[in-house]
């Protein structure tokens, strides 16, 4: 009897413990936890659970009670919680999460329960500025709301390790996936796009000669073609040659031999300093084995992207010596130098796509740069790598700059996750832009629906000074750009211009065109919204405080914008006429040349695009812009590279002449003329002056090598270049009294 008893009271007892664990399983799971947000209490449609210390709440409900838009992205099982000030971003399940585009580490992830999505309470309201307090006797969260704001004080923060990295992938591929865009449909944008920002035309250095068409004045861009008044320096093939530019003997009098495997993209010249930049892509062959060799399998290739920079000495310019070389990783996209120093930025992609679930064991190459002179390389590490919060893709960004005058400086270099499309450069100032999608909440009522993307351009900033690139902020604009020709900066404010939406849509998508005027810190002071519905920005020139702006999509109206006033800026005047300028080049204070196309109605009532288009605009009275002279050249197939590249133009205003190449097209787009146009130019005319070209008969001498590519004057004489030839012509009478083989 008495083991009976016992046994009864072992059961009885393992059936307490039993129940009290059920208890406290049942009362870790689901507690009743009750959360007030100022003293109201929210209600859920489930209840909250405690999941190791931690809060998890329904996704909707109480964030919505902080001010906090919410959605559930179904299809990148994505949570996004978004308020005035901040923007989170939790993938389920996953321990990284983005706030306002940086990644941080949580220790309790966005779950999903029956179907229900479940985020950490006290780590969302505290990052959306607000004040949380646990009550472990009543079970109760209090919620005090803008108890302060967060501000994200780390504008370009480091990645720091390489999971970070792959967090910061996965996050930005599936936003991209699911919209199914890795860029918007925007005009191509390059660094050698048509437009020029500079207050007045460039100035020619030291002789009477003329320089590069540079966008401001004492930044200079490099080129092709350079000369000192006196030499002059081309790129022709794999060299450079420095040549004597007598007009009665011009001859080579030496030429620098790159390395073999590299491209010259570009020149620079400075008084004693040469600068060549090229890609030196290094070529991978993977190894055949006798089988591949025996059914005839062709091992694939690939390769390292690497930017060559070669820094000669050409103090003595018949012996110019090669005092440094460096490789650094990535496609070369925009130089300049200043104040003899070199600033240039390189774009390495890293080819992982954007496929999202990344496995952490993927190989993600570190960015390195090589010393070529010392044989030395250094490796930039995840600890050094910063990046964009709110641009990530699998790519870097290279900043260089370099002290020209000290050859022993090492060159400052950083490196960022991302990239960029277009760069503006300021005497002060690098401004990198970049299009970025950013998130838009479009519903409350369902957690099943698809996101709005806005499209904006990301605008960071680094200061220059003596060979150092410096970040300093970060900002952003609603639209996208063309490139950097919609950017200006006077008196430290930024200028941009942008459109928004699409030219082939109506209604709340339908494009408009915007002026933007930026304060130091990349905040928005005045903005000028809604310009020309419909159409979009072809070219926009920017002369002191007006800004003068080409909008097309049946005509082509040249407006006239006021900023003097930074906070209002204005529109003054306009004009409508057939036919678009991509490219405006001031004559001087109150005259305007555009470059672009005629355009003439078709039979669907659409426009068609003709001839080559130069127009001179009068803007003495900005209520009422005019068109006073024009010239058309050629049929629709002709083509300058003008239209995209600004370099192209050769201008002087004290001569009275520009020039240009040119392809000109007659009937049936075939082409009758492939050289240079030359023409006299004042406040009241354009007219042609003369042709040049380097191939008499288009038929039989047509190469692309023959294709004229710069011209240059230096004083009365005009000289036009190809890949093969110099020619010497005298600006007066038009004669040619030379030629120059560069073969």
């Amino acid at each position: 009897m008495k083991n009976n008893k016992f046994l009864r009271k072992i059961i009885a007892l393992t059936l307490i413990l039993a129940l009290c664990f059920s208890v406290s399983v049942f009362a870790e799971d689901e507690c009743f936890i009750t959360v007030y947000v100022n003293n109201e209490k929210v209600e859920f449609d489930a209840n909250p659970i405690l999941e190791n210390g931690r809060t998890l709440v329904p996704l909707r409900g109480v964030f919505e009670k902080l001010d906090a838009k919410v959605d559930w992205n179904k299809n990148t099982m994505q949570a996004v919680i978004k308020d005035e000030n901040n923007e989170i971003e939790m993938m389920l399940n996953k321990n990284k999460v983005l706030v306002n585009g940086e990644i941080k580490d949580i220790d309790s992830p966005t779950k999903m329960i029956n179907s229900r999505t479940f985020a950490p309470l006290r780590f969302i309201s505290e990052t959306l500025g607000h004040d949380i307090r646990w009550d472990e006797k009543t079970n109760s969260v209090y919620i005090t709301k803008y108890k302060s704001v967060r501000v994200n004080k780390n504008i370009i923060p480091t990645v720091g390790t390489k999971d970070n990295l792959i967090a910061l992938l996965e996050y930005n591929s599936k936003i991209y996936n699911y919209i199914g865009l890795i860029r918007p449909m925007v005009m191509e944008k390059t660094e050698d796009a048509a437009f020029e920002s500079a207050a007045e035309a460039p100035t020619a250095s030291g002789s009477d000669s003329s320089n590069t068409n540079n966008q401001v004045e004492g930044v200079e861009e490099g080129d092709i073609v350079k000369n000192d008044g006196k030499h002059i320096f081309i790129k022709s093939y794999d060299k450079v040659k420095i040549i004597d530019s007598n007009p009665l003997n011009p001859k080579i009098i030496s030429q620098v031999d790159v390395p073999e495997n590299m491209d010259i993209n570009e020149i620079y010249i400075t008084e004693k300093k040469l600068v060549v930049i090229g890609q030196n892509n290094y070529y991978h062959i993977y190894k055949q084995n006798d089988e591949t060799l025996k059914i005839g399998i062709v091992p694939p290739t690939y390769y390292d992207v690497r930017c060559n920079v070669l820094i000669y000495n050409i103090e003595n310019l018949e012996k110019p010596v090669l005092e440094r070389e460096y490789l650094f990783d990535g496609n070369y996209t925009s130089g300049r130098t200043i104040d003899n120093n070199l600033y240039l930025v390189t774009t390495k992609y890293f080819n992982l796509g954007y496929y999202g679930n990344y496995d952490n064991n993927i190989n993600i190459p570190l960015p390195t740069y090589t010393d070529c002179i010392t044989n030395e390389k250094t490796e930039i590490g995840f600890d050094k790598i910063k990046y964009f919060p709110n641009y990530v893709d699998s790519k870097y960004m290279i900043t260089v700059g370099i002290n020209l005058d000290d050859k022993k400086s090492e060159p400052d270099v950083d490196v960022y996750i991302g990239s960029t499309e277009s760069i503006f450069v300021s005497k002060n100032n690098l401004y990198a832009t970049v299009t970025d999608f950013l998130y838009e909440s479009q519903s409350k009522s369902t957690d099943l629906y698809n996101p709005i993307y806005s499209v904006n351009t990301v605008i960071y900033k680094f200061g220059l000074k003596d060979g150092y690139i410096n970040p300093v902020g970060q900002g952003k604009v609603p639209g996208n750009i063309i490139n950097q020709f919609s950017m200006d900066e006077t008196d430290g404010l930024l200028r941009i211009a942008t459109t928004i939406g699409e030219v082939w849509q109506t209604g709340q998508n339908e494009s408009k065109n915007n002026i933007y005027i930026l304060n130091d810190s990349l905040n928005i002071i005045g903005k000028l919204e809604g310009l020309a519905p419909g159409e979009r920005i072809y070219s926009t020139r920017f002369m002191g405080d007006k800004v003068y702006m080409v909008t097309f999509k049946q005509v082509d109206p040249l407006f006239v914008i006021d900023t003097s006033n930074p906070n209002n800026p204005k529109v003054l005047g306009y004009l409508k006429i057939p036919g678009y300028s991509t490219y405006l080049h001031p004559v001087d204070e109150t005259h305007i040349l555009g470059f672009g196309y005629e355009t003439v109605q078709n039979e669907w009532g659409g426009t068609s695009t003709g001839g080559f288009k130069i127009s001179l605009f009068d803007v003495s009275d900005v209520n009422k812009p005019k068109e006073i002279a024009t010239d058309i050249i050629g049929k629709s197939g002709t083509y300058s590279e003008l239209l995209y590249n600004h370099k192209a133009l050769m201008f002087s205003l004290n001569k009275e002449i520009m020039a240009f190449p040119i392809s000109r097209a007659g009937d049936n787009y075939i082409n009758n003329f492939i050289g240079a146009y030359v023409y006299n130019i004042n406040s009241s005319k354009v007219e042609l002056k003369t042709e040049i070209t380097h191939m008499k008969n288009i038929k039989s001498e047509y190469t692309y090598e023959n294709e004229i590519k710069r011209i240059i004057y230096i004083g009365d004489y005009l000289y036009t270049f190809s890949e093969n030839k110099m020619q010497v012509h005298n600006i007066n009478n038009n004669e040619k009294v030379n030629e120059l083989d560069l073969k």
